[in-house]
C-alpha cells in the first residue's frame, strides 16, 4: 500500500479551484504511482570518475532525483575505491550502479555499486554463445604459413600459445606438423578437442596461461612458438617480458617466435588513460622502446618487423579477407580511437624473433 500524506478535515477549508494548485496536487499523487529502476553499467577506469560523476548526476536529475549535494562527495568516494578495485582485477572489468526510484514521500534514489569482473575465458564463452562461427577467420594467419614454410618439408615441432578455436593449429596439424596448443579458455579447449578427435590429428592441448608461474612446457623443445592476438590482452611491460622470457625458455637454438603486438607510431607517447582504454579494448599497447626493454639480456634477435594489416591483406587470399568482420577496425587501433578522418597513432605489428 501507498503511503501517503494525509490532510485533515474540516468544515472550515474551503474549496480550491486553482489549476495551479489543483496541478500540483495531482503530480504529488501520481509521484506514489511512478516507479523506475535500473543499472548504469561503467568500466572500471580510475581516471574517468570526474567524468563517471557527471554522468550520474546527470542521469538522477532526469529521472526527477538529483543527488543532494551533501550525498556527493561520498558517492564519489565510493565510486573512486570500486573502480580501483576493479581495475586491479581485471583490466574488463565493470562498475554496475543499480538504482530504484523511491516513491513518496521520501522521493528519493535508492542504489547500490557493484563489480562485474568476468575472466577472459567467461568473456570468451558469450562469443561462443553469441556469436556466428568462424570467431577469428577460417584461414590461418598468411604470416604463420609463411614462416612454418621456412623449415621446409619436414615436420616442425611448434608451440601454439593462445591458439583458441585451431585457426592455425588444426591447419599445422593436417600439413603433418607436431603441435601443442595452450589455450586458457576451456570452452575453446573442449572445440579444440573436439577438432582433433573427429580428425585424429596430432595436436596436444594443455589448459593453462602462459603468465601463470606454473605453466611448465619443455625447455628448448620447439622450433617454432607462434601466439597470435595474445599479448593485445597483457597488462604491462612486465607481463611481456615475461612472455618473452619463456619463450626463449620453450624455444630450441635457432629456433623462431612470432607474435603480434600493437606498437605506438612514430614518437607517439600514451598517457594512462589511453593506456587503460587500450586494455579494456583487448589492444594493450606499447612503444618501441618498451619492446626493446622488454626483450633486453633475453637470448632473442629481431628477424623483422612488418605490419598485420597489410601483410595479411597482400598475403591471404582475397575471398579471405578480412578473417572477421571486426578484424580491420581493431587491427588498426579504431577499437580504441574511433576516428573518422586520421589514422590512429598504433598499429598492430608482427614481431619475428630468433633464439640464439
Amino acid at each position: 500500500m501507498n503511503q501517503e500524506q494525509t490532510f485533515p478535515i474540516s468544515d472550515q477549508l474551503t474549496y480550491v479551484t486553482s489549476p495551479a494548485i489543483l496541478k500540483k496536487a495531482i503530480l504529488y499523487k501520481l509521484d506514489s504511482y511512478i516507479s523506475g529502476c535500473g543499472e548504469l553499467v561503467l568500466p572500471c577506469l580510475p581516471g574517468m570518475l570526474d567524468y563517471y560523476m557527471n554522468v550520474v548526476e546527470k542521469l538522477f536529475s532526469h529521472l526527477g532525483r538529483p543527488m543532494p549535494r551533501e550525498r556527493q562527495q561520498q558517492f564519489s568516494q565510493m565510486l573512486q575505491k570500486k573502480l580501483a578495485e576493479g581495475y586491479n582485477i581485471s583490466a574488463t572489468a565493470m562498475l554496475v550502479i543499480q538504482y530504484e526510484l523511491l516513491k513518496s514521500p521520501e522521493k528519493g534514489m535508492a542504489c547500490q555499486v557493484i563489480l562485474r569482473t568476468p575472466t577472459l575465458g567467461e568473456h570468451y564463452k558469450s562469443w561462443v554463445d553469441h556469436r556466428k562461427p568462424p570467431l577469428f577467420g577460417s584461414y590461418p594467419d598468411a604470416k604463420v604459413l609463411a614462416t612454418v614454410a621456412e623449415f621446409g618439408e619436414n615436420s616442425t615441432k611448434i608451440l601454439d600459445v593462445g591458439g583458441a578455436t585451431g585457426r592455425n593449429a588444426l591447419p599445422l596439424a593436417r600439413m603433418g606438423h607436431y603441435v601443442d596448443v595452450l589455450e586458457l579458455t576451456p570452452v575453446f579447449v573442449e572445440q579444440l578437442q573436439t577438432a582433433i578427435a573427429t580428425e585424429n590429428l596430432s595436436i596436444n592441448v594443455i589448459k593453462g596461461d602462459i603468465l601463470d608461474p606454473l605453466i611448465r612446457l619443455r625447455p628448448a623443445f620447439y622450433q617454432l612458438a607462434i601466439a597470435t592476438e595474445v599479448v593485445s590482452h597483457f597488462r604491462d611491460v612486465e607481463d611481456l617480458r615475461l612472455f618473452l622470457a619463456k619463450m626463449s625458455d620453450f624455444i630450441c637454438s635457432g629456433g623462431l617466435l612470432l607474435f603480434n603486438i600493437f606498437l605506438t607510431v612514430n614518437e607517439y607517447v600514451p598517457d594512462k588513460l589511453v593506456q587503460d582504454t587500450a586494455q579494456l579494448c583487448w589492444s594493450t599497447l606499447f612503444t618501441s622502446e618498451e619492446l626493446t626493454k622488454a626483450m633486453e639480456g633475453l637470448p632473442l634477435v629481431s628477424v623483422s618487423n612488418e605490419l598485420v594489416i597489410e601483410y595479411e591483406r597482400q598475403h591471404l587470399p582475397k575471398t579471405e579477407w578480412p578473417p572477421t568482420s571486426w578484424f580491420e577496425s581493431w587491427a588498426t587501433g579504431r577499437d580504441v580511437f574511433p576516428l573518422a578522418n586520421g589514422k590512429p597513432p598504433l598499429e598492430l605489428r608482427w614481431i619475428l624473433c630468433r633464439r640464439l
